[in-house]
């Protein structure tokens, strides 16, 4: 088991020191120092969720919060900043997913043969 945690931090450690993980911290930190943008984007993604909901809900959208979410949207893809931080999140956000599915569906064969036995104790003993 500690194997298998220490192999676990040292893959967070790569994500850490990846430039994209880099690049998605320092565009986060401009976007967190850029009120305007920051609140232009917050602001976007709550009709945008208030919208999905009502749409899941069965609830008619108005064509003013239709018109509205289309004119944020204008708004946000005008910000240098805002576009590029969905830009950066986007690509981390895919290499997050292609990590969590090759843990998922690992490829080959098992370094080690899992033989896990759980005493009476509660306790989980490994590598018998």
């Amino acid at each position: 088991m500690d194997e298998i945690l220490n192999k676990a931090n040292e893959l967070g450690l790569m994500i850490k020191g990846s430039e994209i993980f880099q690049r998605f911290e320092e565009i986060s930190h401009k976007l967190d120092g850029d009120q305007e943008a920051r609140k232009m984007l917050e602001e976007y993604a709550a009709l945008s969720d208030t919208l999905m909901m009502k749409e899941k809900s069965g609830v008619s959208i108005e064509v003013s919060e239709k018109q509205e979410l289309e004119r944020m949207g204008k708004g946000l893809s005008e910000n240098q900043l805002v576009m590029e931080f969905i830009a950066t999140q986007t690509y981390y956000l895919n290499m997050i997913q292609q990590i969590q599915q090759a843990i998922s569906n690992p490829k080959g064969d098992p370094i080690t043969p899992s033989k896990i036995i759980k005493p009476g104790g509660g306790k989980i003993i490994t590598g018998i």
